[in-house]
């Protein structure tokens, strides 16, 4: 959204580059850089904390709502700062969590006070609401159908009134996936109807027409559609079937979308396993108090049920939570404050507030010990910006997904994957890239690049682009019926490849070092059945002890330098290349190579400068990424480095 907001500022838009130009967070990003004195990068180092403390506004509308403001109140200072809240909205969180629990709980606010106030401006205000969050964040139309589910099953049984199903009626129609000015366009007509001709809403027959109308507005616009496919992300965890080919999927290695233990879901939460108990007795009590809210127990349930979603997810539940937790203390000190001095009327709040302390210093605790390092290092971001001034800005960056964004932010160039765009399918390639030889990375990048560019370039234009995806088109250009052939074919040197249109940049930080063997995984599953066929060995140990003929390097692993063994606890593995790799101060890599046992299973790299040493296989020891940035070998026929220092390097290919 950054770098969409920085095209906006420049006027630099390049169709295909996958940069949100027209999103929501990338238009009000750029318009407040541009009529505030400060920077874009100032502007998004602040905006998380700016926009995400404004959930207080909510809680305590909805606090006034009910009638209680001191509810609102004590809720807001909680909710706040939360564990996972804080961990989402903190300074420099730069990302649509910002703003998507604000607008949940300002939507929940809207729906509660038309039920309890009858207030009719909330017919427009709701939607409106609804419309911004949509246009924020498309995705939240699962959790505000699921709370509409809930608030038409509290209508009818304790509404029962025709203004209420025509209010959520409204609601429904509002949620339709279709651009956000054609939502505008029919949520005012709708008010002004409703307006000046309320006669028109009075008959059951209408208020239905008008309910089936809704629902075919969501079916055609895809929302049921995109459900689904939500559902099959997060349920389908192993592999994902894409045109008869079975990829590894994504949320198997982002452990913001992995399993999480309960204890962790609490913490994050409420701040502590027993502020959650507490958080959640209140909660429950408050729903006797106020039926009204239950309309909010589905982002509850989502944000309890991110063991099984992932950590994200937990945010969710925290607004309620702390409602929960403010209306216990509130009910707790009232009857204290009685049985202490009745006639004390501050008393109960005095009491409520020392309750409501325990949380705050429980969840203010965790933000003093929450240290987080910046997304990239300086010496990244300087070779980013040294790469901005030789590639062009239709020219491709080859990396894994976690360097997307901040590579295109950066450097200002095209990436095939990042970090919305990385399902199983995407990352295979370029899995296979950095992970196989340098032949084949080469042939499959140049393949990539070509498909991917053509693709995003049609879907962004609305043009049409037949394909059944990327290997299947290949397989079909080429002449292939099995995958695994094609594949094999790609380390022929003289693979007859489509012309060139643009550069190729490989993008190598040190970094990705310690998620090497997980980037592995996507390119090494058998698409034909999903199952993981080769379990690469992989071990990187940073501290290590040399005791004369022996390197301990922990986990019961030992380096034999005499016999040029490894031993793996009882086994001993005769070691096949022993190499050591050291960054001289121009920031170039060398290495020294010695042959131990022409058949020995593992190899072994002291990456001097940096302290670490590497034992892999064969196929991780060969792999492009290896290569390239641990050992400096290259094949001068494919690759030229453009930028090498201690933390990255930058190839480009020549073909």
């Amino acid at each position: 959204y950054a770098t969409g907001a920085k095209e906006i500022l420049n006027g630099s838009h390049v169709v295909g580059d996958l940069n949100p130009y027209y999103s929501l967070p990338s238009i009000i990003t750029a318009f407040i850089a541009k009529i505030t004195p400060f920077s874009l990068d100032e502007v998004t180092l602040w905006l998380p904390a700016v926009f995400g403390s404004l959930v207080v506004i909510p809680l305590i509308l909805i606090g006034r709502t009910l009638k209680n403001d001191f509810l609102g109140f004590f809720a807001a200072l909680i909710g706040a700062i939360a564990w996972s809240y804080y961990n989402r909205t903190m300074t420099g969180y730069y990302d649509t969590d910002m703003l998507v629990v604000v607008m949940l709980v300002f939507v929940i606010w809207g729906m509660v006070e038309f039920f309890v106030n009858r207030n009719e401006k909330m017919f427009l205000v709701v939607p409106l609401f609804i419309i911004f969050y949509e246009g924020w964040y498309p995705q939240c139309r699962s959790v505000l159908l699921a709370i509409l589910a809930i608030s038409f099953v509290y209508a009818y049984f304790f509404s029962k009134d025709k203004k209420s199903f025509l209010f959520l009626t409204i609601l429904l129609i509002s949620l339709s996936g279709f651009s956000y000015y054609i939502n505008l366009i029919i949520v005012f007509t709708l008010y002004i109807a409703l307006k000046f001709k309320k006669e028109l809403f009075e008959a059951n027959k209408n208020i239905l027409i008008l309910f089936i109308g809704g629902l075919v507005l969501l079916a055609f616009s895809g929302t049921f559609d995109s459900l689904w496919h939500s559902f099959l992300g997060y349920f389908a965890r192993n592999s994902l079937e894409e045109n008869g080919f079975h990829f590894y999927s994504i949320t198997k290695t982002v452990r913001e979308a992995s399993h999480i233990p309960f204890t962790l879901v609490a913490d994050r939460i409420s701040g502590a396993e027993w502020l959650f108990v507490f958080s959640a007795i209140g909660y429950i009590l408050m729903l006797i108090r106020y039926p009204v809210l239950l309309i909010s127990i589905p982002s509850v349930l989502i944000g309890i049920g991110a063991f099984k979603l992932g950590l994200r997810f937990t945010i969710y539940a925290v607004p309620f939570f702390a409602l929960g937790f403010s209306y216990l203390s509130l009910l707790i000190a009232k009857y204290l404050s009685k049985f202490i001095n009745e006639d004390a009327k501050s008393l109960k709040y005095i009491l409520a507030l020392l309750l409501v302390g325990a949380s705050l210093y429980a969840n203010i605790e965790h933000i003093i010990g929450y240290k987080v390092p910046t997304t990239f290092t300086k010496q990244e971001v300087l070779a980013l910006k040294k790469l901005s001034k030789i590639a062009s800005r239709e020219d491709y960056v080859v990396t894994w997904w976690d360097y997307g964004y901040p590579i295109r932010y950066y450097a200002k160039t095209k990436t095939l994957i990042d970090g919305g765009k990385h399902s199983g399918d995407v990352n295979f390639p370029v899995s296979f890239a950095l992970t196989h030889d340098q032949i084949s990375a080469a042939n499959i990048a140049r393949l990539d690049v070509e498909y991917t560019d053509k693709l995003e370039r049609a879907h962004e234009l609305n043009q049409s682009f037949k394909t059944k995806g990327f290997l299947e088109d290949m397989m079909q250009k080429y002449g292939f019926k099995d995958v695994n052939s094609f594949l094999d074919s790609l380390k022929n040197p003289n693979f007859n490849l489509p012309k060139k249109t643009r550069d190729i940049y490989f993008f190598l930080p040190y970094r990705m070092i310690d998620i090497f063997p997980t980037v592995a995984i996507f390119s090494s599953i058998d698409l034909k059945t999903g199952k993981v066929v080769k379990r690469n060995f992989f071990y990187k140990a940073s501290s290590f002890v040399d005791r004369g003929n022996f390197i301990l390097l922990g986990r019961g692993i030992q380096i034999d330098k005499e016999k040029g063994l490894i031993y793996l606890g009882q086994n001993r593995v005769p070691i096949k290349n022993f190499s050591i790799s050291f960054v001289t101060k121009d920031g170039k890599t060398i290495s020294k190579n010695q042959l131990i046992h022409p058949n020995g299973a593992l190899n072994v790299i002291f990456m001097k400068s940096y302290g670490s040493i590497l034992i892999l296989d064969d196929d991780m020891y060969n792999s492009t990424y290896i290569q390239l940035f641990a050992l400096g070998n290259y094949n001068k026929s494919l690759y030229e480095p453009i930028f090498s220092n201690p933390w990255v390097k930058i190839y480009k290919l020549k073909r």
